[in-house]
């Protein structure tokens, strides 16, 4: 009877949950999240209100593991096995412009839909059966609405495909892009077992080239359009904010002192954190295709030149600038292990004793202590990181292991994540057995 008591528990839990999402947004006059065509995209409960907040993000957990009992494992795996119809479907809107064709008010017939749709596709023929079903299946996942039959209108979902260009592209990556890639990770595993190169995964089966990701990413401008904007969707999220960079780590504590911002694009990280501690210095290194005229633009506010400035440096080579503290912000979930390890034996002919490296990256958390979404979204990541370069998202003992792989006289000090930050620290310090 432990199945029957579970789902007692998770009913009273998803009741009691609903009841505090319900009073915090009715005690506002707030509204929740809704698929109406003018519905909100997102709950507005912020982070900092931490009780309703969390008690969303337990509710979705409990409604899914309720769900999934009730469906059962037998059906369960079925339905796991073909949810790629899932991505077919989305596939199909975002390549044929679906979206844009559908009325952002009112509703409109399959048959002008589809004489819209194959217009704008340079009249691909078609026809109205395919798009029916393809548009029908995407309703199974709120994706366009019937609201009578044979009428077609949106809802918030397939309304964002139109106004919200990040997402859209997002969408686009993912459906369009990756998809092919994902399909054949698996077969990549098989050519190149236990790779850790860049040039053999999913991507390098399916596009027939040998070249690193981001590399391969500055071959198509268009890619490399969708690409960035995609990335700029998934990094809006309030988790992935500057601000946390600022106040997660202690900087204050390093007094008056340098910091090189290694791959640090063109410093916007460095110039917010020199706002609020002004002792700090900093150097900003990056590839050379990053300090052209055209790249660094006015990255640097004016009174801000004299301590953030933007220099070249590869940082696979050896370090050369002498600094207290060397950070990273999500450059080593890029590369693979054997890379990482790279990386960090460059900088140690710049180290003395005391020196800090300081990494702003995943740290994916013991199975079972992040709500539901934060580990499903998570661990989707890490796949991700896998499909196209080979590379992956690390544990807190995973970091210890690969400064401990660089060299002996690494240290790590701590791995902790900031309140309301998806992004966490890891410190380590060099403690060499003599100056270096």
């Amino acid at each position: 009877m432990a199945s029957v008591a579970r789902m007692t528990a998770l009913a009273s839990e998803i009741a009691q949950k609903t009841q505090i999402i319900t009073d915090y947004l009715t005690s506002r006059n707030l509204e929740a999240a809704s698929f109406d065509v003018d519905g909100l995209a997102e709950f507005p409960i912020p982070p900092e209100d931490e009780v309703p907040f969390k008690a969303r993000l337990d509710l979705a957990a409990a409604t899914k593991e309720l769900y999934d009992i009730s469906v059962g494992p037998k059906q369960s795996l079925r339905n796991l096995s073909w949810d790629c119809a899932n991505n077919l479907s989305l596939q199909a809107v975002w390549e044929f412009h679906i979206a844009e064709a559908v009325p952002l008010t009112g509703s409109i017939s399959y048959e002008e839909l589809t004489a819209k749709v194959e217009a704008v596709n340079n009249d691909l023929p078609i026809g109205v059966p395919n798009l029916r079903r393809l548009l029908r299946h995407a309703m199974t996942n709120r994706i366009f609405c019937e609201p009578t039959k044979n009428q077609v209108a949106h809802t918030r979902t397939s309304r964002l495909l139109v106004e919200d260009e990040p997402l859209r592209n997002w969408t686009g990556f993912v459906c369009h892009d990756m998809w092919l890639p994902v399909a054949n990770t698996v077969n990549a595993m098989k050519r190149w077992p236990a790779s850790e190169e860049s040039t053999e995964t999913g991507v390098n089966i399916v596009y027939g080239h040998t070249l690193p990701w981001f590399e391969f990413l500055q071959q198509d401008p268009a890619l490399t359009k969708r690409y960035n904007l995609a990335m700029k969707a998934h990094g809006n999220s309030e988790g992935y904010a500057v601000e946390h960079v600022v106040q997660g780590y202690p900087w204050a504590d390093l007094g008056e002192a340098t910091v090189v911002d290694m791959g640090g694009n063109q410093g916007y990280v460095s110039a917010a954190i020199a706002e609020v501690f002004p002792g700090l210095k900093f150097v900003v290194q990056d590839q050379a295709g990053m300090r052209t005229p055209e790249a660094i633009g006015s990255a640097v506010p004016g009174h801000l030149a004299d301590r953030v400035k933007l220099t070249t440096h590869d940082f696979f080579t050896p370090q050369t600038e002498i600094a207290k503290l060397y950070f990273f912000r999500m450059i080593f979930h890029g590369f693979s292990d054997k890379y990482c390890v790279d990386i960090l034996r460059a900088l140690v002919p710049a180290l003395r004793k005391g020196s800090l490296v300081v990494i702003n990256d995943g740290a994916l958390p013991e199975p079972g202590t992040a709500s539901y979404l934060e580990e499903r979204a998570m661990r989707t990541l890490d796949l991700f990181m896998q499909v196209s370069v080979n590379a992956r998202e690390h544990e807190a003992d995973d970091w210890a292991e690969l400064f401990a792989r660089a060299d002996p006289r690494y240290a790590v000090k701590r791995v902790w994540r900031p309140a309301k930050s998806v992004m966490s620290f890891i410190e380590a310090e060099w403690k060499p057995g003599q100056e270096v």
